[in-house]
């Protein structure tokens, strides 16, 4: 018998120019509860010269958000700003809260759940906010935003079966506890660039399974069927239009060397009204992760690939972050990580 932990679950909800989002945090449950009015502070924006961005690290892109270290400066109002425009010479820096001036709300209730939570609420609007849009869209690429460290062919890269766990167990249980809560009931779903393990819920009536790695994918006892194929080299799913009820990309998007066609392909499999939902963490391969991914925090890599859905002609796009739970002892990053690897999930309806 598995031993219940009382646990306090907040949720922040708010809405931007992308879509609806929200960001929960389990906490112990004698945590006191927080004001919904909580104030996030006032607007602070600064015009900044543009020589005192450190453009030799980080490339200025409007939208993206960048710690304040990166200008040469001691007195910056706050440890992260937002580019809200820039000029020849200059840009206008926003210091404030990323969810100031933002209408949001927050809620919360008691729970019992299986892993011991360990958030603080001070983690709760640490994050909240960085993934929302403004009317302006981000300048999130760039023309060497899809190149990689090691730019050999993914086919013989993946050739050898690795069976490693992308994530711990305990986010690994909430990527499943989310897909039972999103995807429909008796779902046909492709599980876009799957591997040994799927994630998926009791609640999938089939799933099929594209993969690069054959014996991976025979070891996923979640798939009724398995196609091998790198749509890194050919992004065209060898599927009909409309033959999915859903379609998931889990903790694999940051891999894709031509995602925008991805999206694209994904909408073209799904039924109307079908969902695609991409799950993320914090973790990732480096010899083939997209430079973009290396260049982005974890919120405004969610934002990314919502954009890229939405852009798509999804609609209802939503994003959703969760942590706060413990790691397992037996997790081998236990000592160093006590806390579960965070959950970031987007996704569009069809």
């Amino acid at each position: 018998m598995k031993l219940l932990h009382s646990a306090l679950r907040f949720r922040v909800n708010y809405f931007s120019d992308l879509g609806r989002h929200q960001v929960v945090l389990w906490a112990p449950g004698d945590t006191p509860p927080v004001d919904a009015q909580v104030d996030v502070g006032p607007k602070i924006e600064h015009e900044v010269p543009t020589e005192v961005f450190r453009s030799d690290i980080a490339p200025l892109q409007v939208g993206r958000f960048y710690p304040s270290q990166l200008l040469h400066a001691d007195d910056a109002p706050g440890p992260m700003f937002r580019v809200m425009k820039r000029g020849d010479t200059s840009f206008v820096a926003n210091f404030s809260h990323p969810l100031q001036g933002r209408i949001f709300s927050i809620d919360s209730g008691k729970s019992d759940v299986s892993t011991e939570p360990v958030g603080q609420v001070g983690q709760l609007l640490e994050w909240s906010g960085m993934e929302t849009q403004m009317q302006t869209p981000t300048e999130f690429e760039r023309a060497d935003s899809f190149q990689r460290e090691d730019e050999s062919p993914d086919a013989e890269f993946y050739r050898q079966a690795r069976k490693v766990a992308h994530v711990d167990a305990v986010c690994a249980r909430r990527i499943q506890a989310l897909y039972r809560t999103v995807l429909p009931e008796n779902a046909r779903v492709l599980d876009l660039m799957a591997g040994w393990r799927s994630h998926l819920p009791d609640t999938v009536q089939s799933a099929a399974g594209l993969g690069l790695n054959a014996e991976e994918l025979d070891d996923n006892t979640q798939l009724a069927e398995r196609i091998v194929k790198d749509i890194n080299a050919d992004p065209q799913l060898p599927f009909a239009d409309a033959s999915f009820d859903a379609v998931v990309c889990t903790l694999s998007f940051e891999y894709l060397t031509q995602p925008h066609k991805i999206v694209a392909e994904a909408k073209r499999v799904l039924k109307p009204g079908g969902m695609f939902v991409v799950t993320l963490s914090n973790r990732y391969f480096p010899p083939k992760v997209i430079k973009l991914w290396t260049e982005l925090h974890p919120m405004e890599r969610m934002a990314w690939v919502g954009t890229l859905i939405k852009r798509a002609g999804f609609k209802k796009v939503e994003t959703y972050v969760e942590r706060g739970l413990k790691r397992a002892q037996d997790d081998r990053y236990a000592a160093q990580l006590p806390e579960s690897d965070p959950l970031f999930a987007t996704w569009g309806v069809a």
